[in-house]
Formats: C-alpha cells, structure tokens, sequence
C-alpha cells in the first residue's frame, strides 16, 4: 500500500465516522425526546437541532453536542487528509473552507445554546463556511472535466440553497419572521424560549435541513474519494 492510498484510507475512514457520529447523536437525542414527547408531533418542525443540544432544556443534551463536537472533528481531519490526495490549485479553497465549517459545526457542540454568544457565532461561521466551500466545490467540478462529481455536485447546490435560503427567505416576504431585523440566527438562539411556535417552525425545519444536507454531501464525497485514480499533484 503506497502512502496516497494510506492517506486515503484515513479520509474515508475519518469521514465516515464523523458523519455516523453525528447522526446516532442526534438520532438517538431525537428518538428518545420523541418518547418522551410524543403528542408534540414532527421533530424537526418545532424542534431544532440547537433546542436538542440546550442543557436544562433537553435531557439528553450530551448526546447531541458530543456527536456534533467528536462527529465534526473527525470529517475536518478527513478534509485535511483528502487535500493531500486531490488534485487542481481549487482544492485549496474548497477543502479548507469544508474544514473550517466542521469546526465551527464542532464548536456548536462544545458550546451549546446555554453559552449563546458562543453558540450563534459557531453556528454563524459554520453556515458562511459550508456555504463559501459549496461554492468553491461547484466551480472545482467545473475544473475537474471528466471526474464523476454528479451527485456531489447536486448535493453541493442543495446544502448551498438551504443555506441561503435561511438568510433570504424572510426578508424576501416568503416566510414571516417576528420582528422585520430578526435574523435567522437570532431566532434560532432564541428558539428555546419562543412560545407557543407555530406548527411549522421553519427555523427548526431549515436548520435540519441544512445539517443532514451538507452530512449527506460530504457521504458522496467520501463515495467519490474511495473510488478516484486521480494521481496526487
């Protein structure tokens, strides 16, 4: 085994754990709210993912934010083990950009919503991130002719739409927002003591969203990075 294909095995390992970290974590938190729960309906459409994660407001809080801190750590080293066997000066950008967001994602965990300064900006940078490396990713598939990137790609334009969406949808008149200056992450520090919330909470829905949307994509990344012969430049 040459070390390209050591430093590989490492991404996809790394990655693929990460990305089962954090969903048993917030699959199991959500399974058992649900339990406890259970004639409040659809989860994610009155719940977010930083509500799960709120210490005194969730029971199993620890869950969440371990999955979300270990989870994201481990795809950020992916990332930096996938620069190393990628080609094109985009790659650059593009996996920096995906390691600083699963930072950031990793902050959420560490800070959850009871630190909530610390919490907004984690979620904050790890959106602009995911979001800034979605565009860098669409224009390295542009530079990679002949790679087989359709379903990253596709995956790519959703986790950027549903990013965007979270800023531009209120303020286009779609969705009502409370207050004319409440951003998105405002409403979803304050989305813990919000009551009653309507029965759909698209804050929640779009933080779900934009979370297994961008798991989803880093998947077919992985896909795609244990199946490539491209020679490391």
């Amino acid at each position: 085994m040459t070390k390209r294909d050591r430093i590989k095995q490492l991404a996809v390992r790394f990655g693929f754990l990460g990305c089962f970290g954090i969903f048993i974590g917030i699959a199991l938190a959500s399974g058992l709210d649900i339990s406890e729960h259970a004639s409040m309906g659809f989860l994610p459409l009155h719940k977010s993912i930083s509500e799960l994660g709120y210490y005194g407001h969730a029971n199993f809080a620890l869950v969440v934010n371990g999955g979300l801190f270990f989870g994201s750590l481990c795809i950020a080293l992916s990332s930096l083990f996938a620069l190393q066997i990628t080609s094109g000066w985009l790659k650059y950008p593009f996996w920096l950009f995906l390691t600083a967001s699963f930072i950031a994602q990793a902050a959420t965990g560490l800070f959850p919503l009871n630190v909530y300064h610390l919490h907004v900006g984690a979620l904050s940078f790890a959106i602009l991130f995911s979001s800034i490396a979605s565009v860098f990713f669409i224009v390295y598939v542009m530079q990679m002719k002949g790679q087989r990137l359709m379903l990253p790609l596709v995956l790519a334009i959703c986790c950027l739409l549903v990013n965007l969406s979270m800023f531009a949808l209120p303020y286009a008149g779609i969705i009502a927002s409370p207050t004319p200056t409440m951003t998105y992450i405002d409403l979803i520090a304050d989305s813990a003591t919000i009551a009653p919330k309507p029965a759909l909470w698209w804050q929640s829905l779009l933080q779900w969203l934009s979370c297994f949307s961008l798991i989803i994509w880093v998947v077919s990344l992985l896909g795609w990075l244990n199946k490539t012969t491209e020679a490391h430049q």
